[in-house]
């Protein structure tokens, strides 16, 4: 399960509000914990992408966001173009 999630009015017609979805939202946030391996992370990026996700994005630990999309990884969120790349924390 996705720590954070986004769907469109278009993705709660087709799916409602009843989980488990039968398609991943439109966008998936994981945020990475210490016990979070790099095989784990990359395991979940596949699949929120194959069950229909349009971008992922992985925050880490220093708050610095990467960002995904079923061909390959990208520079900044196509979605929300407006993201910045990263997250001060206080």
């Amino acid at each position: 399960m996705t720590d954070v999630a986004w769907g469109s009015q278009d993705f709660f017609a087709r799916n409602g509000l009843e989980t488990p979805y039968r398609e991943a939202p439109e966008l998936c946030v994981e945020i990475v914990s210490p016990s979070d391996s790099t095989l784990e992370i990359e395991e979940k990026i596949n699949l929120y992408l194959s069950k229909g996700a349009r971008e992922v994005w992985v925050c880490d630990e220093d708050g610095r966001l990467r960002f995904f999309t079923c061909r390959d990884s990208i520079d900044h969120s196509r979605l929300f173009p407006n993201v910045p790349d990263d997250i001060p924390f206080q």
